[in-house]
């Protein structure tokens, strides 16, 4: 006798709304992974041992031949000391990825700066930087460290909304960092007294695209006078 070919007991049949679901869970799923794949900057950021960079140092990575690693270290290390004891604490170590070609550049936000720092978890060195004197690379690092340990403070929203001011956030900055381009005796510091200084991020890299005006050197003469009567306890 033989069997017919029925139905396999063990499977029910899908409702007519399982059935439209399921094609949404898998978007649903695979969209986060599609979204990475497709921009260049999260991809090199969370996974950058696959994008071509090794980690010379705890969570330092560098493009291989970009710099001499030893000496990239011990500029880091200058600034990260400056840092904390400016600053009068330890900060943890943001993410830092160094660059060592403009197409490294171009896919980690822009060949034209020396570096940005993203809030406090990511510091990026563009190929730039490696082309200025030891002083101002050192400086220009600890530049953006300071940035970070403002942001290790202060909360994201009150960076976004100008609350806390992105002029006082820059000033500390130079200040922080003792950049050796700008001029700030006192002279010079009342010379830019009258200048207009942005209070929000957004003017604050809009006003920066100007050459001609050196909001650099006012922000980090006003940020001094505002350190005469208040303390950085005080952010």
């Amino acid at each position: 006798m033989g069997c017919g070919a029925g139905p396999f007991l063990g499977r029910r049949q899908l409702e007519p709304v399982e059935l439209l679901m399921r094609p949404i869970r898998v978007i649903a799923l695979a969209l986060p992974v599609l979204v990475l794949a497709s921009f260049s900057f999260p991809r090199t950021v969370l996974l950058p041992g696959a994008h071509g960079f090794r980690e010379i140092a705890p969570r330092v990575w560098m493009q291989p031949g970009a710099r001499d690693p030893v000496e990239v270290l011990n500029e880091l290390d200058w600034a990260e000391t400056r840092i904390e004891e400016w600053w009068g604490g330890a900060t943890e170590r943001p993410r830092i990825l160094i660059c060592g070609d403009t197409g490294c550049d171009g896919s980690l936000g822009g060949v034209g700066p020396y570096a940005q720092a993203y809030d406090q978890y990511l510091l990026i060195l563009h190929s730039r930087l490696s082309t200025e004197a030891a002083d101002l690379r050192r400086a220009i690092i600890a530049h953006e460290l300071s940035h970070a340990a403002l942001a290790s403070r202060v909360s994201s929203w009150r960076l976004l909304t100008g609350d806390m001011p992105a002029w006082l956030n820059e000033g500390l900055a130079v200040l922080a960092s003792d950049d050796p381009r700008f001029d700030l005796t006192p002279e010079r510091c009342a010379l830019l007294a009258d200048e207009t200084l942005p209070e929000s991020m957004r003017d604050w890299d809009h006003a920066a695209g100007q050459r001609d005006r050196p909001i650099y050197q006012a922000a980090a003469c006003r940020a001094r006078d505002w350190l005469a009567t208040n303390a950085l306890s005080d952010l």
